[in-house]
């Protein structure tokens, strides 16, 4: 009889691992078509067409003093603008970069700088970059999990995690870094985790090749983005506490890795404290807000790791009824997997998770707390946090189905508790390809900038006449049909308002020309609806909804 039980669990678990195997592959294989499914569809918006804009070496500045009202543009004009021509070089990328964007890093915009010279500057070409990028994550988390966990099985588990996640699909499909830091997170902090292995100190080839490689992927990550401090500090943490000041032999190589990233970061670094009053506001993100509604953005932003099927704050009744109960298990999956990977794993490698997910977390959520504001709460600044709860979602589930084979009940539970994660993922990718914008672009004002497009492109022969920031034209300007004309006089939205040139320029108001179908308003200041008005012109919604902020003109 024992024969009997042994040969029965043998089989039983050749059949559950090649099961899972082959469920793991089709989700990997569903996750990366995901990333490439309508790269082009959703609205191309404001962040994204500032990589654009960065990309083709021009400055918002350069862009205000060539367009003016004197001149009526097409909406290709304006993407002049957005694309690569031999009048800038890679030195007018960085340039547009130091004097108008300081606190981003330059290595991505190298990147699609010299990718879009090869493959275009369209709106599936540009966003393809993060697209690949995202694939190398893959092996990358793969190397991690194996040098936390040392089990093929966590390691493929964490691949179909992140493969699935809605979160690095939607980042995956997006013009800017996010992919590239989720990256560059993963393999220094994998290439921390095998410099600091016992048996590789032994060989001091193997140890100084491994400490280089740490050094060369944190210093990538610093010029990635300016949150992989945040990473830097959770290594440091990390190595302070595991290496104890006794294994000297660790401690000093890590410092000196560290030291040489932190060097060949030093010119990124001192443009952008050079520069730190040209940076941008985001005054948006540090609006007051109250501790209940910032707690709800904590528990949102967990949720959109395994589930987001495009609610914000806008959700109707049916929705919340979907979202709370979905966010409420998801919550209780995560707090257990962190649970279940403190108390089953050794401190070697949970204190790095913890540190992932804590340090990020509490450099965004402490400004917010005691000075007011939301920005622990934009899922777009917490990708380390992501990779560690993802990472410890992987073990738990892992564990569970690999250590209860002679327990069915519990077996049967997590292979539902798995299939129904992986489930939520492929509705979520499946939902987001269909749509035309998500959350993470903005989706209360990009709705409203696809009916101003929509209204627009159905007159005859329209004219938009505008003095609105840039942010808002050039995003618009992919959406509006060639026959739309414009008559701009935009303004700044980085720090190039700080231009004295421009500063002393004061615009004057446009006449309205002839020979056009429909004249709209768009966007307008106070000044430029009074010049409309001084002209005998009627100004009125363009629609019913005044929240549009389109007005159409018509002779008094």
């Amino acid at each position: 009889m024992t024969v009997i039980n042994k040969l029965y669990r043998l089989m039983s678990f050749k059949i559950f691992r090649n099961w899972w195997v082959f469920a793991i592959v089709i989700v990997l294989v569903i996750g990366i078509l995901f990333r490439f499914a309508n790269l082009d569809r959703k609205f191309y918006w404001i962040d994204e067409t500032y990589t654009s804009l960065r990309v083709s070496g021009y400055t918002e500045a350069e862009i205000i003093k060539q367009i003016s009202y004197q001149k009526i543009i097409s909406p290709s004009d304006l993407q002049k603008y957005q694309q690569i021509n031999s009048e800038k070089t890679l030195s007018d990328t960085l340039n547009s970069l130091a004097i108008e964007d300081p606190q981003h890093p330059p290595l991505y915009y190298i990147l699609a700088r010299y990718w879009a010279q090869w493959f275009g500057t369209s709106v599936t070409a540009m966003r393809s970059l993060a697209a690949l990028i995202s694939l190398l994550v893959f092996p990358a988390i793969y190397w991690l999990a194996w040098e936390l966990f040392e089990s093929s099985a966590v390691a493929w588990m964490a691949i179909a995690i992140f493969a699935i996640s809605p979160y690095h699909i939607l980042f995956a499909q997006e013009a800017r870094q996010y992919s590239l830091w989720t990256l560059t997170t993963i393999l220094s902090s994998a290439a921390l985790l095998r410099s600091m292995r016992p048996e590789e100190n032994q060989n001091p080839i193997w140890l100084v090749s491994h400490w280089t490689l740490y050094a060369v992927t944190a210093a990538i990550g610093l010029y990635t983005h300016l949150l992989f401090v945040c990473v830097a500090a959770a290594h440091a943490i990390y190595v302070a506490v595991i290496a104890n000041w006794r294994d000297v032999k660790t401690f000093v190589a890590y410092y000196v890795a560290a030291l040489v990233a932190l060097i060949a970061w030093m010119p990124s670094l001192l443009n952008t404290v050079e520069n730190f009053n040209q940076i941008r506001s985001t005054t948006a993100w540090a609006e007051q807000t109250s501790l209940l509604r910032l707690v709800s953005r904590w528990a949102g932003a967990v949720s959109i790791a395994f589930f987001d099927i495009g609610i914000d704050g806008s959700a109707s009744a049916a929705q919340l009824a979907l979202l709370i109960p979905a966010g409420i298990m998801i919550l209780g999956l995560v707090g257990y997997a962190i649970y279940f990977l403190c108390r089953q794993t050794p401190k070697r490698v949970w204190l790095l998770v913890l540190l992932l997910i804590a340090t990020t977390a509490i450099f965004l959520a402490l400004p917010d707390l005691l000075k007011g504001g939301r920005r622990s709460g934009n899922p777009r600044y917490l990708v380390p946090c992501y990779v560690g709860i993802q990472l410890a979602v992987a073990y738990l589930l892992s564990a569970k189905i690999s250590n209860n084979l002679d327990n069915f009940k519990q077996q049967k539970l997590w292979n539902i508790v798995i299939s129904v994660l992986f489930l939520a993922g492929i509705v979520s990718g499946g939902v987001s390809s269909q749509a035309d914008t998500w959350w993470n672009k903005g989706s209360g004002w990009l709705g409203a900038e696809l009916a101003v497009a929509r209204i627009v492109n159905q007159a005859s022969n329209p004219l938009i006449i505008s003095d609105t920031n840039i942010a808002y034209i050039m995003p618009l300007s992919y959406r509006l049909e060639p026959k739309v004309k414009l008559l701009i006089e935009p303004r700044c939205y980085t720090a190039c308002y700080k231009n004295r040139e421009l500063a002393s320029k004061k615009p004057e108001p446009p006449k309205i020309p002839g020979g056009f179908g429909e004249l709209f308003l768009y966007r307008p200041s106070s000044v430029l609806r009074s010049a409309i008005g001084q002209q005998n012109y009627q100004i009125n919604p363009a629609v019913g909804n005044v929240e549009l902020n389109l007005w159409k003109i018509t002779k008094k």
